[in-house]
């Protein structure tokens, strides 16, 4: 590791230096930066509210209603494997119109099915948007900025994500009371759950909208890499699969797979947790607000003073400390133990996520 003693001040000037190079980037990384909100704003109420929507809008058991949502979980990482193949074929921009138009779909079918089956096949046309939509703007990131701007690019791009997640907190807590007894929308009677859910189908339409101005190279951005748009996916597919880089890689993110596991298990079973734990009333979304209103605040300190290590080493340490972070709610069923979990989770991941994303693309 190379170490630093660049004193606060110096680390200030970068800070200031870095949004401004950021600011000079072309206009269709701030697009991304807005979809990236949007999608993000659909994203995470959708996704915390899925189990809690299967049990009480359909009275499936937690095993069931675990099941649908696991599977759907999966589906769409299979998707994260293939999807960037596919935008590097067909360019980032119709990759991203795509992804765009799969989530508006899914998820206002999600808002206005009155049955089971509708909601099963929301969430399954909503599968590819969701997967294809998480590596395709990790690669316009890359496209649409400089070398030298890339990292500070990828944490204001992890910023931004947590600032569209930060919005969960009261929408998901204030539509459970405002609309408790559900409301009449367009001859459509919808639960709680559906609105959160229309909020989400809101967003995505936007994006579709905001897909079509980008441009594939615009002038500023990093030049494309020769003929990829030509090829075919699969071809990409097996000339990637053919380095040895590829598969070093994906060791090293399968051993990240449990620590990501606990963030599944905060979104997927910590709120019902939470919930019989605390009360029906328990506003579990505000205090997952804890999480991204931590990212929004620490993450550019951190790059700043871990620009000058390697990724690799900074993705390890915070792993091991968002590893450590599940050991508070082991010991103890508090309030305050489930405080400890969600910052000492969110320190881990403000160190180890960003990078990841950086590491990723490159």
């Amino acid at each position: 590791m190379v170490t630093t003693t660049e004193p606060a001040a110096g680390k200030g000037a970068q800070l200031l230096s870095d949004m401004r190079a950021l600011a000079t980037s072309p206009r269709e990384l701030w697009i991304v930066y807005l979809m990236k909100f949007l999608e993000s704003v659909g994203y995470f109420t959708m996704y915390s509210m899925i189990p809690i929507f299967l049990s009480s809008d359909f009275d499936l058991t937690d095993e069931a209603a675990g099941s649908v949502t696991g599977t759907w979980a999966t589906a769409i990482s299979m998707v994260v494997f293939i999807a960037g193949f596919v935008a590097d074929a067909v360019g980032v921009k119709r990759a991203l119109f795509w992804a765009a138009l799969s989530t508006a779909v899914g998820r206002l079918l999600m808002a206005f099915t009155p049955g089971l089956s509708g909601v099963y096949v929301a969430l399954a046309l909503g599968v590819w948007g969701i997967g294809c939509m998480k590596p395709t703007m990790n690669a316009a990131v890359r496209t649409y900025t400089t070398p030298a701007t890339v990292a500070f690019a990828f944490s204001f791009y992890y910023v931004v994500m947590n600032v569209g997640s930060l919005t969960q907190g009261p929408i998901i807590t204030e539509f459970r009371e405002i609309f408790r007894a559900g409301v009449d929308v367009g001859g459509f009677h919808l639960s709680a759950a559906q609105c959160i859910f229309l909020v989400g189908g809101v967003c995505s339409t936007i994006n579709v909208g905001l897909s079509l101005l980008l441009r594939e190279n615009p002038p500023g951005s990093a030049p494309p890499p020769p003929v990829a748009a030509s090829k075919n996916p699969f071809k990409i597919a097996r000339e990637v699969m053919s380095e040895p880089a590829f598969w070093k890689f994906m060791g090293f993110v399968a051993l990240l797979t449990l620590v990501r596991l606990i963030f599944q298990h905060a979104h997927l079973t910590w709120p019902k947790y939470t919930l019989r734990a605390f009360g029906d009333d328990f506003a579990f979304a505000w205090y997952w607000s804890i999480n991204p209103a931590m990212v929004i605040v620490l993450t550019p300190f951190a790059t700043m003073l871990t620009r000058r290590f390697r990724p690799y080493p900074v993705i390890v340490f915070g792993s091991i400390i968002s590893a450590l972070s599940v050991f508070a709610m082991a010991f103890s069923t508090s309030i305050a133990a489930t405080v400890v979990f969600i910052v000492t989770l969110s320190i881990g991941e403000i160190l180890w996520s960003p990078r990841l994303y950086e590491y990723t693309a490159t």
